[in-house]
C-alpha cells in the first residue's frame, strides 16, 4: 500500500546524492555503455538485485536468475533481500562510487516511493537499455504495457520503473454471506453498500460478523472514497483537497459506518485481516489481491472481487499502483540487469505472468489480458481483472511527490480521533488537521 516515507530519510537520500559528484570524483572506475562498472577482462559479471521477502516469496525471482545466468554464461544474476537501511546504504555507494549492487525493487509507480528513487537519484532511465536489449519481448515490451501504467513510471520523457504486477482498490466480497441476505451482486454505489451493510449487520449479529471493513490506508479507505466522489482529487498544492465538500462526504461516511452504525471493526479496521480469515467479515475494501487470498482460503465461488462502490458515476477510478523494479544509477552492468527485467518480467514470459495472476496482482500487459485472462479458460475466475483495468484507466495518478504519504501518515492519526468512541470530532475538524499536519511537515522539507 501506501510507502511509509519519513522527512528525515527523504532529507537523508537527498543528501546523500547531493554529495555524489565530489565523493565520485575521487573514485575512478571502468564504465560500460550504461554507466555502470565494466567487469575486468576474464571475470564474472555479477548482477546483484536487490529485493524484498514478501515479493521473492511471490515471486520466483531466484528460478529466473539462476534461468538467465544458465543462458548467459559469464552473467550472474543474484537475487538478495533488502533489509532495514538498505536504500540508504545504496544512496551511499551511488555517491562514493562503490556500488555493487545494479537493480531495486520494489518501488510503487503513482505513489510515493518511485517518485522518491526518481527524485533522489537512485535509479535512472531504462529506454535506451531496452531498445538496446536483446532479449526477446524487449522490443515490445513499452508498446504493450497499459498507457496509464507506463505513464505512472514516466518521468520527464524518460521510463523509470518496469512493473511486473499492478495493484489497485477493490471490494472483497463473501458470496454466501451476501446471498443470505439476497444480494447477490457488490454494491456500486456508497448508499448501496451502507443498505446492505445494514442487513449484514442483523444477519451476522448472533455469529458476530462484521458486515465490512476498511483497512488503515488512506489511498485504501476515504481516500478511495474521495475518489469515488470526483473527478479532480488534488488541488493546485497537490494535496488531497481535504477541506472539499467530496472530502467532507467521505470522512462523514467513514465516520457513520464505523462510529454511528457499528458495521465494521473498531476505528474501521482494528483486526480485519484476523477476522476475514476467520469468516467474521463479510467484505474489505482493500488491494485487489485480499479477494484472491479469501478464495485461496475459502473457494473460489465464495469470495468475488468487485469494483468500489462510489458516490458518482463520474469519478477518478480507484487509487492504484504498479509494482515496480528500477536500475541503480551508476549500476554495475546496467545491460545486464536490464536483460535481466526484460526476460523476467517482459510479456513473452507467460509462465511469469500467469504466476504474478495467481498472486492475485493484475498483470500490466495487453497481451496477458488477451491470451491469459481472456484466452485461457483456467484462468477464468481472474476475469474480475478486466473490471479492476477499467476503474484504473480513468484513474487520476497522484502528484509526482512524496506527499501523500505524508499525508497517509497524518490521516492515520487523526481519523482514529474521528472514530474514537466519544469522540466529539468534527469531519471538518478531522479535515483540517490532516491538511495543516501536512502542509507544515511538506514546509519542514522544502526548507
Amino acid at each position: 500500500m501506501a510507502s511509509t516515507y519519513s522527512r528525515r530519510s527523504f532529507l537523508k537520500l537527498a543528501a546523500a546524492l547531493g554529495a555524489a559528484g565530489a565523493l565520485a570524483a575521487c573514485q575512478p572506475v571502468a564504465v560500460q555503455p550504461g554507466g555502470g562498472a565494466a567487469a575486468p577482462s576474464g571475470q564474472e559479471k555479477l548482477v546483484r538485485i536487490l529485493l524484498p521477502s514478501w515479493a521473492t516469496a511471490e515471486i520466483p525471482f531466484d528460478t529466473t536468475a539462476r534461468e538467465f545466468s544458465e543462458a548467459n554464461p559469464g552473467t550472474v544474476v543474484q537475487i538478495q533481500t533488502t533489509s532495514e537501511g538498505w536504500d540508504t546504504k545504496v544512496m551511499s555507494q551511488i555517491a562514493d562510487g562503490t556500488l555493487e549492487w545494479s537493480g531495486a525493487g520494489i518501488a510503487s509507480s503513482a505513489s510515493s516511493s518511485l517518485p522518491r528513487w526518481i527524485l533522489t537519484g537512485m535509479i535512472q532511465p531504462m529506454d535506451d537499455l531496452f531498445e538496446a536489449s536483446m532479449v526477446e519481448g524487449a522490443d515490445m515490451l513499452l508498446e504493450d504495457m497499459l498507457p496509464v501504467l507506463r505513464d505512472a513510471s514516466t518521468h520527464e520523457g524518460k521510463f523509470y520503473g518496469l512493473p511486473y504486477s499492478y495493484e489497485n482498490i477493490s471490494f472483497n466480497w463473501r458470496t454466501d454471506y451476501f446471498d443470505a441476505v439476497g444480494a447477490t451482486a457488490a454494491p456500486t454505489t456508497l448508499d448501496e453498500w451502507l443498505e446492505v451493510a445494514r442487513e449484514l449487520k442483523t444477519w451476522g449479529a448472533d455469529q458476530q460478523i462484521y458486515p465490512t471493513s476498511f483497512i488503515p490506508d488512506l489511498d485504501a479507505s476515504v481516500g478511495t472514497i474521495i475518489y469515488g466522489s470526483t473527478t479532480e482529487p488534488f488541488g493546485e498544492d497537490m494535496l488531497l483537497k481535504w477541506e472539499s465538500d467530496e472530502a467532507i462526504y467521505a470522512l462523514t461516511f467513514y465516520r457513520q459506518m464505523v462510529l454511528e452504525e457499528e458495521l465494521t471493526p473498531p476505528h474501521g479496521f482494528d483486526g480485519w485481516l484476523d477476522a476475514f480469515y476467520a469468516g467474521k467479515l463479510a467484505s474489505v475494501q482493500a488491494q485487489s489481491s485480499r479477494g484472491v487470498w479469501g478464495q485461496l482460503a475459502f473457494g473460489t465461488e465464495t469470495v468475488t472481487t468487485s469494483p468500489v462502490p462510489t458516490r458518482v458515476p463520474d469519478n477518478s477510478g480507484t487509487p492504484f499502483w504498479g509494482n515496480c523494479v528500477g536500475l541503480l544509477t551508476g549500476a554495475p552492468y546496467p545491460q545486464e540487469a536490464a536483460d535481466y527485467f526484460v526476460y523476467t518480467m517482459g510479456p513473452q514470459n507467460s509462465t511469469f505472468q500467469k504466476t504474478v495472476i495467481r498472486t492475485g496482482k493484475t498483470p500490466v500487459y495487453q497481451s496477458a489480458y488477451d491470451a491469459i485472462i481472456n484466452g485461457d479458460p483456467q484462468f477464468r475466475t481472474y476475469a474480475w481483472m478486466n473490471e479492476m483495468r477499467a476503474q484504473v484507466e480513468r484513474s487520476v495518478i497522484r502528484p509526482f511527490n512524496n506527499y501523500f504519504s505524508i499525508q497517509d501518515t497524518h490521516y492515520r492519526n487523526f481519523v482514529v480521533q474521528l472514530v474514537e468512541p466519544g469522540s466529539t470530532m468534527t469531519p471538518e475538524e478531522c479535515a483540517k488537521a490532516i491538511l495543516e499536519a501536512s502542509q507544515e511537515e511538506i514546509a519542514k522539507q522544502q526548507v
